[in-house]
Formats: structure tokens, sequence, C-alpha cells
């Protein structure tokens, strides 16, 4: 089962990292391998969602789920596929430079012999999936936030 964890730093308050990040509209504008998300239903504390994610170019049509644990400190984020099943913890903490989100994400491929033998190569292709994520994650909420002081001043 792949596992692996990234830090990135964020320049702006955890408030407003969070609130980006949580939001599962935000996610298509983050994520280029998301190709499709849907809100079936959605809470204060979780949405449910079907979602299309590509990995290396196959389609993969699935289920996701997003779970507020600690609002400003923690959510979870799972999706399940007949081909690929996972967990994505983001951790938030506020710094002198602004957020820290840490990312850690669990999955696990399935049980077929194509599955199995792309695995080492679909585990490089999602950590570099991720990490474009949070890196643009972060282009997003600080030119969101250098946008918002232009128009205050």
């Amino acid at each position: 089962m792949p596992t692996f964890e990234q830090t990135i730093t964020i320049a702006a308050p955890v408030e407003t990292v969070f609130a980006f990040d949580t939001d599962p509209k935000n996610w298509p504008r983050t994520m280029s391998s998301l190709k499709s998300l849907e809100i079936v239903s959605e809470t204060d504390e979780t949405a449910h969602m079907n979602a299309t994610y590509s990995l290396l170019g196959y389609p993969m049509n699935g289920t996701m789920e997003l779970t507020i644990v600690e609002p400003n400190e923690h959510m979870i984020a799972t999706f399940e596929s007949p081909g690929m099943t996972g967990e994505t913890h983001n951790r938030y903490s506020e710094t002198d430079a602004g957020t820290r989100i840490v990312n850690r994400v669990d999955y696990e491929f399935g049980d077929s012999l194509l599955e199995r033998v792309i695995e080492p190569v679909a585990a490089r292709y999602n950590r570099r999936q991720f990490r474009s994520h949070l890196e643009h994650t972060k282009e997003r909420i600080e030119a969101e936030v250098r946008a918002e002081a232009t128009i205050q001043r």
C-alpha cells in the first residue's frame, strides 16, 4: 500500500486556507487529474461526491467523501473506486509564515494483475499529482489574498 506525506506552507491565515481546501468545488481547480466532481450531498461537516480521477490517462469513476474532523485543523478525504481506494489527511497549523499543511495519503490498488503491475508507476504519478495539488492550492490562495489586499487599499 503506497503511503506518502508532504508539507507546504501557504502565506495566508489558517481559516482562509482551511475554507479553500475543504470546499470540494476548488479541487478540480487545483488537481488536474480530477476530471469531474459532482457533489451529491453536503453538510457543515461532510460532503459526498461522485468523481472521475484520471490515473495515467485511465479514468477511474468512484465516490469521494470529505469529513471535517476538527475545523481549521484536520480534514479527511476518501476515494473509492473498483481499481483504487484511498484516504488523504490534511492537517493545518499556524506558522509565522502563514499556514502549514501536512498532507498524508494512504491508498491501495485493486488485485488484478494489471493493477499490481502498474502500481509502482502509478504510485509515483499519484505522489506528483498530490504535490502539484498542494502547489496549485498555494498559488491560488496566495493570489486571492494578494488581490484582496490590493482591493482594500
